[in-house]
């Protein structure tokens, strides 16, 4: 009797077989959700996901900066060019050129950096101080749209193209063999002058050694020519002829013609 009363008293009941089976498997049942999560491919923690995301978020902000960055070297290396240009500094504008680059202009195709490129600049535009920068003719302004400057920067950030307005005095020497010619050339004159507005249409690569831009080729897009010269108050459209003879024909002549038909 006294075995049987105190078998039976609180706190000195013995395990029993069931309730560690349940507790056991309990702790299973808990485990098992972690330990799919683990396996399943493409299932991860939310500390994971957001440490994931963050990365991808400052990779993209970061080529976002870079391509900007892109964007004002551009801007940089065209102002550049059209500054060296207006002060007549052609040798330095030849070196802006990758060693393959071209130039079209005036219906020709000037082709290499030491060879089309020189003659365009060194021979073409030296003697007839064109590119220098000055006001449009007056009543040939452009419309906003076309005075509108674009760079566009590939995603690799490896090439970009631009476009840019622009607004020069552009020369050639007037072929004649009259004496007053001849005198005029003595005195550095005998040049044909004339205004013209357009586009710069530009296709740039990056140097992959030092990661500095170049020009690859640049286009004149004429849009509009006119007799204007600064401190003039008139001015009526003009037709030049574009190049009709390639180099050596035309010691300072383009390397192909441009086909516009």
């Amino acid at each position: 009797m006294k075995f049987l009363k105190s078998a039976s008293k609180p706190g000195n009941v013995p395990d029993q077989p069931n309730t560690r089976r349940r507790s056991f498997m309990w702790k299973i049942g808990a485990a098992i959700p972690a330990v799919l999560a683990a396996a399943i491919p493409g299932k991860s923690s939310p500390g994971i996901d957001r440490e994931a995301g963050l990365r991808n978020r400052i990779d993209r902000l970061s080529g976002q900066l870079g391509i900007l960055e892109d964007e004002n070297a551009i801007r940089k290396l065209h102002r550049n060019y059209e500054h060296l240009i207006h002060s007549c500094r052609y040798e330095e504008v030849v070196n802006l050129f990758t060693d393959d680059g071209e130039v079209a202009f005036n219906g020709g195709i000037f082709k290499g950096k030491s060879s089309g490129i020189r003659r365009l600049y060194g021979e073409r535009f030296k003697p007839c101080f064109t590119g220098r920068k000055i006001e449009p003719a007056p009543g040939f302004q452009r419309d906003i749209e076309q005075q509108q400057d674009i760079v566009k920067v590939a995603a690799d950030r490896k090439t970009a193209a631009a476009r840019f307005s622009y607004s020069i005095q552009v020369g050639t020497p007037i072929i004649s063999d009259s004496q007053l010619v001849r005198m005029a050339r003595l005195h550095g004159e005998g040049i044909m002058k004339w205004w013209e507005g357009g586009t710069y249409e530009v296709s740039y690569v990056k140097d992959t050694g030092n990661g500095s831009w170049k020009i690859k080729k640049l286009e004149y897009r004429v849009l509009l020519k006119s007799d204007h010269r600064p401190g003039k108050s008139h001015a009526k459209p003009v037709s030049i002829p574009p190049f009709s003879k390639v180099f050596p024909e035309d010691p300072a002549g383009p390397d192909i013609l441009i086909d516009h038909a």
